[in-house]
């Protein structure tokens, strides 16, 4: 398929002799492709339609700015654009209204292959129009994240130079790219030296009309080109050739028929009594054992005592799933209500059917009255019906609305995230594998591979003595329960966490002997350890048939995340780790680690002293964990033998299976790694990397605040490394590079890089360079950690522009999906998605006009979503609708930071912000500006 690009500058489409003259490039470019796309058609929108009998072999959709019965129209009509392809394709192709002028697209639907096509007209280049081009490219990133196709190709005039540095709107245009990981595949294949526009006055050469894919799209062309031969005017067209062969086929997985689906949200209640009832009944018939329960032998190897826990376990999870028989309905048959059904449709779908009936019972005559009132009854509710799906999106609007006119919070928001589900297409292929069997079990060795690749030595308990914290009492279980999120999918065993929490207090007690058992003779039934991996997509646009494209989501069992929060508060007081550890802890999050490093390497820089940094990446590091090497820390740490052994137990027991579509794999084991979602597994992660911690803080090299030393911060898996002296940062790093190869953790050399926060008289320096398991590390000036934008310089323009671009797209996506929706659904969606600007408040080093376009930003995302002129007054907008203006959100997060620096416990903390531990917070320039603009001080 050639698809090209081209701005006509005017498209012509009467057939005289000069329009003829006027649109050579256009007739020429139409005797040899199959799609073309146009830029600045300058049509009317009464004249849209004789598109499709512009050439006899082409159709053609496109959009105006302009409508000429509006009143009289001066000049020449500016912009629009235009999609015209051939009538062999027309079959295969729908077009898709965005309900904008400068964009237009069309979706390619041919044997297996789906495929978009954007073509889009973006301002030129200026000043005036910035803020309107950022808009426009968070629109476009709506688009494509909520795209349920991951192959679009985005095409057409983007006014924006790549061949000059010096092009503000270039750069945006290719940071969009980075941003949303897509490919400029203009710059990729083609030469530097390129360009696409001639400017007629004079005479120099820019490259604005480029080609934007996804990976996989990227990946389906075979040649792009510019025709410089059909160079007649100032722009020349784009012409890129795509392989359809090579496009991914996608598959929609349904549930089979037969399937029955329990949707604890919709039932009444009514029958959340009535499965209380019939679950005491059914509990009330599961048979205990005294003896085992009774037994004192925590190193009991008893074989019936054994199966007499196991079966009670199962016996259990039986009885709650029969209790709950009732509330199942079949996934096929079962009505779904379109929203003011019962407004609108239910008592006429009632008279219909008593109408109905009366017909039928009266023998079907032909005539009569009693037809005649069949027929009223059944117009009347077909009509019912069609107005509904008419107006399904304002009446879906008015349901939201209602719902927070009448403060039900909770179902508004359960609502509002079912109305954003979209169906889940899959590859008909992965690496090369087709077929759904054989892709699960390419799944199955995958993951296999990963969870079996470290070499383990056996681990050897020995006998235990025993422990009164065996003894799990029903209270300990009924607030394990509480602790449970509701709303969930289900585990292996078909139980959600409502089976639990609705459920008799019965089952809290024998769940509490089942539990006390298991700890006492530390085994743990099959059922309840089995875990089901769903692979799911990392990168939409990135390659969707690449099985590096994919991460597991692990689905356990309910009850053994009930046993997971009971053996946490049995470990709690064993676990702690270090103060530079901030992740999976309460009171801490990921903007006070990055402050803690911000101010630390602020503090230097001040003292005209260079910091040297170096963020590591750890390569699978959740799934890498040692399992016997954590054991023997979990040991180390005193943690009482009989919770040894029954993670032990688990551990080197569990067995996973992967679902895809609707197979499901055969299971295998796991030697090594920590589940990643388990209710143990952040806090045995942060034990296992805390004695790394231990180690970098006993090097006596890194920073100091006051008496404290500071030279790693970590989150999770995130580890950053800091020192004023290249040596030291060398040091910490062969500190690193020895732990990883203790404890298998492998850090990777490609993927950690330097960042080297320099004075301006070190500016100039040659510094030496860094290595890590003898490969040399890469020293960039800007890195993204923790989702914050961190520049060697400490600016923090970058993270501002970042945060620019996230509220155009949020506005973009919410004025999509919720556009008919009333103005206090609106208003509160604004407030919960697009108020909240990570790390606004550790911003202090910027430009004004950077912060100034984020508070153009800020503005009008709430006028796109409200659908307001630009020209509105934005502090009127925002005390109307009770929404705070841009800066008072600023002070509003600086305040409510500073309250949680002065309650935080954190060592690493208090010394950055407690005149008690350090005089950092007199000088820092972050307290300056807070300071500033709280108090004007």
């Amino acid at each position: 398929m050639r698809i090209v690009s081209y701005n006509s500058r005017g498209l012509r489409l009467g057939n005289g002799a000069g329009d003829r003259a006027r649109r050579i490039v256009v007739d020429k470019l139409l005797e040899d492709v199959d799609i073309l796309c146009l830029q600045e058609t300058m049509l009317p929108k009464q004249n849209l339609d004789r598109l499709n009998s512009f050439h006899c072999n082409f159709f053609g959709a496109g959009e105006s700015t302009t409508d000429l019965s509006s009143g009289i129209i001066q000049g020449r009509i500016p912009g629009g654009v235009a999609i015209l392809w051939h009538k062999d394709y027309d079959p295969f192709i729908s077009v898709v209204r965005l309900n904008v002028d400068w964009c237009i697209a069309v979706k390619i639907v041919m044997h297996g292959k789906v495929f978009m096509i954007l073509n889009i007209y973006m301002p030129y280049e200026s000043q005036q129009n910035e803020d309107e081009y950022l808009a426009k490219l968070g629109f476009l990133s709506s688009f494509i994240s909520q795209c349920e196709f991951n192959c679009v190709f985005i095409v057409g005039d983007m006014n924006a130079d790549i061949s000059d540095t010096r092009s503000t709107f270039g750069q945006h245009l290719i940071q969009f790219c980075v941003n949303n990981n897509l490919v400029l595949t203009s710059k990729e294949r083609l030469p530097a030296d390129s360009h696409t526009y001639v400017s007629e006055a004079w005479h120099s050469t820019s490259w604005l009309d480029h080609c934007i894919c996804t990976e996989d799209a990227h990946e389906c062309i075979s040649r792009v080109e510019i025709l410089y031969s059909l160079a007649t005017t100032d722009h020349i067209p784009v012409s890129l050739v795509v392989n359809c062969e090579s496009l991914p086929v996608l598959l929609q997985h349904q549930s089979p028929s037969h399937t029955e689906k329990l949707t604890w949200a919709k039932v009444s209640v009514e029958d959340i009594r009535k499965y209380y009832l019939l679950s005491d009944c059914s509990l009330r018939s599961v048979n205990v054992h005294k003896e085992t329960l009774q037994c004192r032998d925590v190193n009991c190897e008893h074989m019936e005592h054994r199966l007499h826990l196991c079966t009670l376990y199962q016996n259990i999870v039986d009885s709650l799933i029969i209790a709950s028989e009732f509330l199942c309905q079949k996934g096929a048959t079962k009505f779904k209500p379109l929203p003011g059904w019962s407004e609108h449709a239910y008592a006429l779908h009632a008279e219909s059917r008593a109408a109905y009936k009366a017909w039928a019972a009266a023998g079907k005559p032909k005539s009569g009255s009693i037809l005649e009132s069949k027929k009223a009854a059944n117009v009347k509710f077909k009509n019912a019906v069609r107005y509904i799906k008419r107006n399904e999106q304002t009446m879906r609007a008015n349901s939201l609305a209602n719902k927070l006119k009448n403060n039900d919070v909770s179902e508004f928001w359960k609502e509002l995230k079912r109305s954003c589900i979209s169906k889940q297409l899959l590859p008909a292929s992965i690496n090369g594998v087709s077929g759904d069997k054989n892709i699960v079990e390419a799944w199955r060795n995958h993951f296999s591979r990963i969870f079996n690749c470290v070499n383990s030595e056996r681990f050897n308990l020995g006998n235990i003595n025993y422990n009164h914290g065996m003894i799990v009492r029903a209270d300990e279980v009924r607030l394990a329960i509480e602790k449970m999120s509701l709303n969930k999918a289900c585990g292996p065993d078909q139980l959600s966490a409502e089976h639990m929490k609705y459920a008799s207090c019965r089952a809290q007690v024998l769940l509490s002997l089942c539990f006390t058992g298991f700890l006492k003779h530390g085994i743990l039934p099959d059922h309840m350890l089995s875990v089901l991996l769903v692979p799911i997509v990392k990168e939409k646009t990135g390659k969707i048939s690449c099985i590096d494209n994919y991460r597991p989501i692990a689905m356990a069992s309910v009850l053994s995340k009930v046993f997971e929060h009971i053996l946490l508060e049995r470990l709690q007081n064993f676990i702690t780790t270090t103060e530079n550890q901030f992740g999976f802890k309460g009171k801490l999050s990921t903007d006070l680690c990055i402050y803690a490093l911000k101010e630390t390497v602020s503090k230097y820089m001040r003292h005209n002293t260079s910091v040297f940094m170096c963020f590591l990446d750890a390569s699978k590091a959740f799934d890498r964990v040692n399992h016997q090497k954590l054991f023997i820390k979990l040991q180390n740490r005193g943690v009482p033998s009989y919770l040894v052994r029954i993670l032990h137990f688990w551990y080197s027991h569990q067995l996973m299976q992967v679902k895809w579509g609707t197979e499901v794999s055969e299971p295998f084991s796991v030697s090594n790694g920590v589940r990643q979602g388990g209710i143990l597994s952040p806090v045995l992660f942060n034990l296992y990397l805390d004695e790394l911690s231990v180690t970098l803080n006993a090097s006596k090299t890194g920073c100091l605040v006051g008496d404290r030393l500071v030279n790693h911060l970590i989150y999770a898996d995130d580890l950053v490394l800091m020192s004023p002296y290249s040596a030291g940062l060398q040091q910490l790093l062969r500190a690193c590079a020895k732990y990883g190869e203790q404890f298998d953790i492998l850090f990777n050399p490609k993927k950690s890089v330097v960042m080297i926060a320099a004075t301006k008289g070190d500016l100039k320096l040659n510094f030496p360079s860094f290595n890590l398991t003898n490969q040399v590390l890469e020293v960039v000036s800007k890195v993204k950690y923790l989702g914050h934008i961190l520049r060697s310089d400490l600016c923090d323009d970058e993270d501002i522009k970042r945060q620019c671009g996230k509220l155009y797209m949020q506005a973009n996506t919410l004025a999509r999906n919720f556009g008919m929706c009333s103005d206090p659904v609106k208003v509160s969606l604004f407030r919960s998605f697009c108020t909240p600007l990570y790390t606004a408040h550790l911003w202090c080093n910027y430009s004004k006009v950077v912060m100034k376009k984020l508070q153009v930003a800020y503005q009008d995302a709430f006028r796109i979503l409200m659908k307001l002129p630009r020209w509105t007054s934005a502090s009127h907008m925002f005390v109307t609708s009770n929404i705070p203006t841009f800066h008072a959100l600023l002070r509003l997060f600086m305040y409510k930071f500073i309250c949680r620096l002065s309650l935080s416990a954190n060592a690493v903390v208090r010394a950055l912000s407690s005149l008690s531990y350090s005089d950092t917070r007199y000088s820092s320039v972050l307290f300056k500006h807070w300071n500033n603009c709280l108090y004007g001080l």
